[in-house]
């Protein structure tokens, strides 16, 4: 594996630049592999640095691959330095043809977060004065977006080089470099195995070994596979793998993408030496990610067996929130994000709403157990049970808005001694509940560390047609039938309609209809009710009102549109 990536790396991370009336001298002397020492002359300056690398001007041809000492000093009264740094020279170019001035990068070796080129750099940015130092933080702002003419010529060639390097390298020699890079401990390629529905662990860095297969829907892998998403990870407590008794602090994937931008596997960096991954780590991971996909562009996956969604033709993400609307598309996607979580979610909404459907989705196809707080077999099923859940597991509470005061108290207690992950569902907004004194608070807290609000069909108008067309299709390819529409008369009054049952009733009216209507009929017609007319502005608000929310908050509603309506 050639300098490219060292060299890339080199280009995009910011250093800070020094001045010449910063009195910054150099002594920098060439470490030949035969043990000779080679200390140049004092035609060098340092042009920038920072903690891992520095660039310094010569008129002296050094080529790539030295191994260099640098000796640096400052001539101030107060706060003298003198330290020394070694590194290998990874770029270098000619400035100026004429006067034969070369420019080089070199790359610092053995540096950390404590070492004293650390405090020389603190001390140098604590001595610029205002003007200075605001100009270094824009320019630190932004340092990753800005590109010049001349920058972006040589960031074409470094990608270049990079292009050929990536492409006669084997991906061992990748991975190494990729651990080189991001200062981590370990690297591993992961990739879909569609008839196990399980990550396979398929390439590691060298100093790894090959652990087992890995679930696609669990754990920092899971959540960076199906969300297609970088996951960046502190743990909390180290985790000690069974194979290699290998201890994870933390971790960093990247999503692996085929040419049809499906994502196929996971890139995953883990034990960041010295602290955490940082934003900057993220972006150069995101590189490497796209350079180690490279390798996969070609691998198709489709299979109607398979569990995962983007890979199964057949599984759709739009029947996770029916509708065809930018809101309905950002619900999706939040809905996605919380069903890879390990938060506590509360759905709340009116009957008919499909807050069971969302809540068994959400829990993300783990071991679950369902409990309906109405029954009360139920709830002493639970509550009298001595077992531990573990986290892989979920607990549904069905109508949690059903518990006495004595029985939320109880149930408060019992989860405090729990691992899993809770979702609840009821038919009123708590909130004012727990204002009356009829709610335990802490068990809301407890349980809603994340809170769902499913809106009534008769809010969603824009979505009400999109939801009825899925209905039909399911009808139809049910009864194999050929694809049917709905009539104007019938779409109108879809539209209009109040549907107090939401979305249950729209499916219940929609098979009624099919079970009424002739095979040989092309369109539905659905048998109308009368609409309900309204006489004022307030009697809408009632009517439209979500039941789900408690009156004195649709009080407040009616009067805040009021408000608006007077300023206005």
């Amino acid at each position: 594996m050639g300098n490219g990536l060292k060299n890339f790396k080199f280009y995009r991370s910011f250093r800070v630049r020094s001045e010449q009336n910063d009195k910054i001298f150099l002594r920098i002397s060439l470490l030949h592999q035969n043990g000779n020492r080679q200390t140049l002359g004092q035609d060098t300056r340092l042009i920038d640095f920072n903690l891992f690398s520095l660039s310094f001007k010569s008129n002296i041809h050094i080529p790539i691959g030295t191994k260099v000492k640098i000796e640096i000093f400052t001539k101030k009264i107060f706060n003298k330095w003198d330290l020394e740094v070694e590194g290998f020279i990874i770029r270098s170019f000619q400035e100026n043809s004429e006067e034969q001035t070369y420019n080089y990068g070199v790359e610092l070796i053995n540096q950390s977060e404590e070492s004293e080129l650390k405090y020389f750099i603190t001390d140098y940015i604590a001595g610029f004065s205002g003007k200075k130092l605001k100009d270094f933080l824009i320019k630190s702002s932004l340092s990753v977006r800005e590109i010049n003419v001349d920058d972006g010529v040589e960031l074409f060639g470094l990608l270049n080089v990079l292009y050929k390097e990536f492409s006669r390298s084997d991906i061992s020699s990748l991975l190494d470099e990729c651990a080189h890079l991001l200062h981590c401990e370990e690297v591993r390629v992961w990739k879909i195995n569609l008839e196990k529905d399980k990550l396979e662990n398929i390439y590691h860095s060298s100093n790894c070994t090959h652990i087992k297969d890995n679930s696609f829907n669990k754990g920092e892998l899971g959540k960076c596979f199906t969300t297609s998403r970088c996951i960046n990870t502190f743990l909390k407590e180290p985790k000690e793998r069974e194979e290699d008794k290998f201890t994870l602090n933390n971790t960093l994937c990247l999503p692996l993408l085929n040419k049809e931008r499906k994502c196929i596997g996971v890139l995953q960096f883990n034990n960041k030496k010295g602290g955490q991954f940082s934003i900057i780590d993220e972006n150069m991971g995101h590189f490497l990610s796209l350079v180690i996909a490279k390798r996969f562009l070609n691998y198709i996956v489709k299979s109607k067996s398979t569990s995962i969604a983007h890979l199964n033709p057949e599984l759709k993400d739009s029947f996770i929130y029916f509708g065809s609307t930018q809101k309905s598309s950002a619900i999706r996607t939040t809905l996605k994000k919380l069903k890879y979580g390990k938060t506590n979610v509360f759905i709340v909404g009116e009957k008919g709403l499909g807050k069971e459907f969302f809540a068994k989705y959400l829990s993300n196809n783990s071991e679950k157990d369902i409990f309906n707080c109405k029954d009360p077999a139920h709830l002493e099923k639970i509550l009298s049970s001595t077992s531990n859940f573990s986290s892989e597991q979920t607990l549904i509470f069905k109508n949690i808005d059903s518990l006495s005061s004595s029985d939320q108290s109880r149930l408060y207690n019992w989860i405090q001694f729990q691992d899993c992950k809770f979702i609840t569902t009821s038919c009123k907004d708590l909130i004012y509940e727990i204002k009356s004194g009829l709610f335990h608070k802490q068990l809301y807290k407890k349980l809603t560390q994340s809170r769902f609000h499913l809106t009534p069909l008769r809010n969603r108008r824009d979505d009400i047609l999109t939801i009825a067309n899925y209905f039909i299709r399911i009808e139809c390819v049910k009864r194999g039938l050929a694809p049917r529409e709905l009539s104007p008369e019938s779409m109108q009054y879809i539209i209009s309609h109040y549907w107090p049952g939401n979305i249950t009733e729209l499916e219940k009216v929609i098979k009624k209809t099919f079970m009424l209507t002739s095979h040989d009929c092309e369109v539905i017609d659905i048998e109308k009710e009368e609409i309900h007319g309204f006489k004022n502005i307030e009697e809408k608000l009632i009517f439209s009102a979500d039941t789900s929310i408690h009156p004195d908050k649709i009080m407040e509603m009616i009067k805040s549109e009021t408000r608006e309506k007077k300023v206005s």
